[in-house]
């Protein structure tokens, strides 16, 4: 934003203060006692008077006419004398004292107590001297114009904010400039002055990104939602994604996991299809950039186009939102250098109670009793406490982050360079990330009419994984491991369990498994601006994503426990390589004419992606291969050698238009329009045409509300469009597929040939999945710009959604077809509000209150079944998507307590031949006797119903303060963890199971009876899984101190902050964390389901911050 002004700034204040000798005033001016005139000022008033000796002289006088009478008479005969006797005599004529500042004489009244006692005083001159910046950022402001007031005397200041100026003594210097407020200071005896400028709120028209294009945020007709990199700066944060959480109304963000650099969960005005439904990510117009590999640091602003209006320009790619990332650029003026470091501290928010090794033995035996088991355990007392799992594999982890920018330049070029590192260690013990990163940002004016740059970025990270997810994650297996086992035995060896054969030491676990990936990416662009007949621009620029992923995961021999050990060590290594390139051209028209305004685009874009994928896996490596690395290598296996691949590419061929028209500021139109061909369709439906438009009424500006001027802003808005889809499907779906180097058995003597087969049906009718949305808003500014809302209201629907139809075994195809078979519903509305204000004593303060609604509801599945299920391994389908409710929606039997005696078991419709009192007592939902498939039902939504974000900052003299707040309500957990913890034979239990099992009838209607054969299957998908999923999180809290720039003589600005992420969390969740994103990021169907999720860390930061 301030580049932006500091470019209008520049441009304007140089026209402005042509008029204004703006110079710096160095040349003496000649005393009035040393100017002589005959001058004839008989009959004259005074505004006479005046008027003649400036005309005779080049002397000014400057006045204020309601405290000077200037109808005064004077009657003063003509003679031969200086200005100062001349003066002397109007002094006593017409009540009034002057005073000179060089070529400028201030006239005052004589009850003016401000003035000298003298008639005529000549102000003694002397050179002042400092520099100009922007209270917000602390950033030199070039053109600043600075006058001494009551004069046209002034200067500019230079391209490093700094200025010198003759002034003369006790006078009153202005400082304005373009988005600033204006600041006056009298002078007082002193030779430096340094200002710093705040930004005006009022005045400012903030230009934002739209797309292909930019935008007065005043003047956009579709939903954006911004985030300034002021907002998320020092903060503790890894991924784009957690700089817009609870900062953007109808952007829902969740972490997926809480695990050193794992991807997050972004829906854009809710789940609009079962495929990919991530936004669009375009950095500095670059699309398809991977969201892992943008650093925090080097972000300028984002810019989120919600509506279908908004997001249109980007057609095909559009229709789950599209979030615009710009990064930081260069400036003209001095050279700067920045450097930020901070270093964190990671801990778990929480433990979860379980049972100590007395407690579990005892609920084993009371398993295995119940089962018609015998004990094992013959004294649990003797166990003690044991093993505490969670202390020995949580840690406080570090988490450490180095950042160092330079930039700078000329009008004509500049620059922008960054590299940094990021080290973070997972709070459970074997996950890790770190990252090194660089970014080369440059633009340069060749001529007038050209300008050229590059946006570059590279980085390499490195990731050292854990199992996640599912029961044979570590977080399970720490939670339901025997507490009766030792992490380490005396000699150094791991533990294991000799009673519970499947329950292994996690620690062991972690260490005997390694899964590293390495992934290096280079991404950018290059681009051409040429100007021409005044109002054309042409822009044609190349953009590119390259990324080269390495993992290897390696398992040595090892033992865990009877039954869990690993007799041959395994390698497998795979590599990735993935080159996204686009070539994008675009042709503007920009005209004002009048009252109108009108602004047309025209281009296309081309897009091609490639990638290829190959895997090698081998056994039998050598014993010593767990401590010698040189010896992991795929040559060295002897046993189950293995190679394979794929690969494919793609392409996308695009002609985009955008025509955006205002009458008179009040009127405004905006119409987009886009044609998607895409390789991945067949020729009868290759392309797709996605038009739009979207229409304002800036009422502000109407007449009959000039008269009230509190309101800064008012506008009304309402849009139509649609957007397209091809979600995941593959590249070659509209055909049929043969696979190759298939095994036949033919004959009697069984002999194996090699032949082909057909592995996948295609349709050649497949048509993209297309969005329609209708939206309607209001932006809100008033009181000064201090306060701000914005309302929105829309209505999505998603047709013809991309499905996959199941087939029956003879149709000879293994893989489903393709199919355009499902509609869905999002509908919603969206609130934000803000006050901003400042004190007479500078103290600055703001809070905002961001919330949005949305409803989801899926409106047919022709072709496709009635229903899609997603299962959870061990319980069965735990989600739904089905015609009537919202996709994913929980699925499962309900519950109605527990049997507490033999008779209620025989009065309820039949479970299983098993069920006996303590056992779950399942609804029969149709009635039929029976308990069975058909009384499945939704028992919960994993989408809530409300989003909501708080944000509040406060900043005095040298201290900011920033707190912000972030949560949802309405929405459901299926707790998955329970299976484990709480009905599994030979795992751990919660505490709540010691607390609160049945035991016998009235003990308890909330858990049931410890069986390790679970004959009446309890643990069958159900509500028992189901918990609350609403939170209120204190997201982040941050103090930071500005050390004054004099300590350092005004060469080095430097600032120390502490914050605090995830503070605390107000919730009933009974798990780790309420936090649930997706388990499986390319299946938007996983959601909402917590199978021992790798919770989200409580950070702590010091950092400190400085910039020469």
């Amino acid at each position: 934003m301030l580049s932006k002004l500091t470019i209008y700034g520049i441009i304007v204040q140089s026209l402005f203060l042509t008029g204004l000798l703006a110079e710096d005033s160095n040349a003496q001016v000649d005393n009035v006692k040393d100017v002589y005139l005959k001058v004839n000022l008989n009959d004259k008033t005074l505004g006479e008077a005046l008027t003649l000796i400036e005309f005779s002289t080049g002397y000014r006088f400057t006045y204020d006419k309601q405290k000077v009478n200037l109808n005064r008479k004077i009657n003063i005969k003509a003679s031969y004398q200086s200005v100062y006797d001349l003066l002397v005599s109007i002094s006593k004529n017409a009540d009034v004292r002057f005073r000179q500042y060089n070529e400028n004489i201030s006239v005052t009244s004589y009850v003016d107590k401000n003035f000298h006692n003298k008639a005529v005083d000549v102000a003694q001159e002397f050179t002042i001297a400092g520099k100009v910046t922007s209270y917000e950022e602390n950033e030199p402001l070039p053109g600043v114009s600075i006058l001494i007031k009551g004069t046209s005397t002034g200067t500019t200041t230079d391209l490093n904010g700094q200025y010198k100026l003759l002034v003369p003594e006790n006078a009153t210097l202005q400082f304005s400039y373009i988005g600033f407020e204006t600041q006056e200071v009298t002078i007082e005896n002193q030779t430096e002055l340094n200002i710093e400028l705040k930004a005006d709120h009022e005045q400012l028209e903030e230009v934002v990104v739209v797309g292909y294009g930019t935008q007065k945020r005043s003047d956009i007709t579709g939903a954006v939602g911004v985030v300034n990199s002021k907002e998320f700066e020092d903060e503790p944060i890894i991924q784009v994604g957690q700089a817009i959480q609870g900062k953007v109304a109808g952007v829902f963000v969740a972490q997926n996991s809480g695990a050193p650099g794992s991807a997050l969960l972004v829906r854009v005005r809710g789940t609009g299809t079962v495929n990919n439904a991530d936004p669009l990510y375009v950095v500095d117009g670059n699309p398809n950039v991977d969201p892992i590999d943008l650093v925090p640091e080097q972000i300028e602003s984002i810019q989120v186009l919600k509506s279908a209006s908004a997001a249109a320009i980007y057609g095909a790619q559009g229709a789950n939102g599209v979030i615009l990332i710009t990064t930081k650029q260069g400036k003209a003026g001095k050279s700067k250098l920045n450097i930020n470091f901070s270093q964190g501290w990671q801990q778990i928010q929480k433990h979860l109670p379980m049972a100590n090794a007395t407690q579990y033995a005892t609920l084993y035996n009371e398993g295995l009793i119940n089962a018609g088991d015998a004990p094992i355990y013959n004294d649990p007392g003797s166990l003690g406490v044991g093993t505490d799992w969670q202390k020995e594999m949580f840690q406080v982890a570090p988490m450490t982050s180095l950042s160092v920018s330079a930039s700078g330049g000329s009008e004509s070029s500049k620059y922008f360079f960054s590299t940094g590192y990021t080290n973070q260690e997972g709070i459970l013990v074997g996950s890790s990330f770190d990252r090194t990163n660089l970014r080369i940002n440059s633009s340069h004016k060749i001529s007038p009419a050209i300008k050229v740059g590059q946006n570059l970025s590279a980085s390499i990270s490195n990731t050292e994984s854990i199992e996640e997810f599912y029961f044979a994650g570590v977080l399970a297996r720490t939670l339901t491991a025997n507490p009766e086992i030792v992490p380490r035995n005396p000699d150094g060896t791991f533990g294991y369990s000799t009673t519970s054969l499947n329950s292994v030491n996690p620690l062991a676990y972690v260490t005997f498994n390694e899964d590293d990936t390495r992934r290096t990416t280079l991404n950018g662009n290059v681009y051409a601006d040429i100007t021409f007949l005044k109002d054309f621009v042409f822009r044609s620029a190349y953009n590119f994503n390259i990324t080269y992923s390495e993992n290897i995961d390696f398992v040595p021999t090892y033992f865990l426990a009877v039954g869990q050990e690993n007799t041959n060590a395994t390698l497998a290594e795979s590599t990735r390589r993935i080159l996204e390139d686009s070539w994008a051209n675009t042709l503007t028209y920009s005209k004002n004419l009048g009252k109108h305004n009108i602004e047309v685009l025209a281009g296309y874009t081309m897009q091609e992606s490639t990638q290829k994928y190959t895997r090698a896996y081998g056994a039998g490596l050598p014993d010593n291969s767990s401590t010698d690395e040189n010896l992991r290598y795929l040559d060295l296996s002897t046993q189950s050698p293995s190679v394979g691949g794929n690969g494919g590419s793609y392409g996308l061929l695009s002609y985009l238009g955008r025509t955006n028209y205002n009458y008179d500021d009040k009127y405004f139109v905006t119409v987009n329009f886009r044609a998607d061909g895409s390789s991945r369709f067949g020729k009868n439906n290759k392309w797709g045409y996605f038009p739009s438009f979207s229409l304002g009424w800036k009422v502000s500006n109407e007449a009959f509300l000039q008269s009230a001027s509190w309101i800064n802003n008012l506008m009304l808005r309402g849009g139509w469009g649609t957007l397209g889809n091809q979600g995941s499907l593959p590249n070659y779906a509209f055909t049929g597929l043969v696979t190759p180097n298939i095994n036949y058995v033919y004959g009697v003597n069984q002999a194996v040939f090699i032949g082909q087969a057909p592995t996948g049906q295609g349709n050649p009718d497949l048509k993209w999945e297309t969005t329609e949305e209708t939206g309607l808003g209001l932006d809100f500014l008033a009181f000064d710009g201090k306060f701000s809302a914005a309302f929105d209201w829309y209505r999505k629907v998603t047709t013809d959604m991309l499905l996959q139809v199941p087939l029956v075994g003879y149709a000879g195809v293994q893989d489903s077809p393709y199919v355009n078979g499902g509609s869905v519903l999002n509908n919603g509305i969206e609130l934000m509000l803000g006050f901003e204000n400042t004190t007479p004593s500078g103290f600055t303060y703001s809070v905002s209150v961001n919330m949005a609604h949305n409803k989801n509801k899926v409106l047919s599945l022709s072709n496709a079944g009635t229903e899609i299920f997603q299962g959870v391994s061990f319980i069965g389908d735990a989600n739904v998507t089905r015609v009537g409710d919202p996709i994913a929606s929980h699925w499962g039997w309900q519950t109605d307590g527990i049997f507490q005696t033999q008779e209620e078991v025989d009065n309820h419709a039949f479970q299983t031949s098993g069920t006996a009192p303590g056992d779950i007592r399942f609804k029969d939902i149709d009635g039929n006797g029976i308990i069975d498939a058909d009384d499945q039902t939704i028992i919960g939504n994993p989408w809530p119903t409300l989003n909501y974000g708080m944000n509040g900052s406060m900043s005095y003299r040298n201290f900011d303060f920033r707190i912000q707040l972030q949560g949802v309500y309405g929405n459901d957990i299926f707790m998955g963890l329970r299976f484990r913890t709480e009905g599994s034979n030979f795992f751990n239990y919660t505490q709540r199971v010691w607390d609160e099992r049945w035991t016998g009838p009235g003990t308890s209607n909330n858990v049931p009876r410890v069986n390790t054969n679970d004959p009446n299957n309890n643990m069958r998908s159900s509500d028992y899984y189901l918990e609350k999923g609403s939170y209120l999180r204190f997201r982040n809290i941050q103090l930071t101190y500005k050390v004054p720039s004099a300590v350092f003589k005004n060469t080095i600005n430097m600032s120390v902050y502490g914050s605090l992420q995830n503070a605390i969390t107000f919730s009933s969740y009974p798990g780790f964390d309420p936090e649930i994103g997706t388990n499986d990021s390319s299946n938007p169907l996983y959601v909402g389901i917590d199978e021992a999720n790798y919770p989200v860390p409580r950070i702590y930061t010091l950092g400190l911050k400085m910039g020469f």
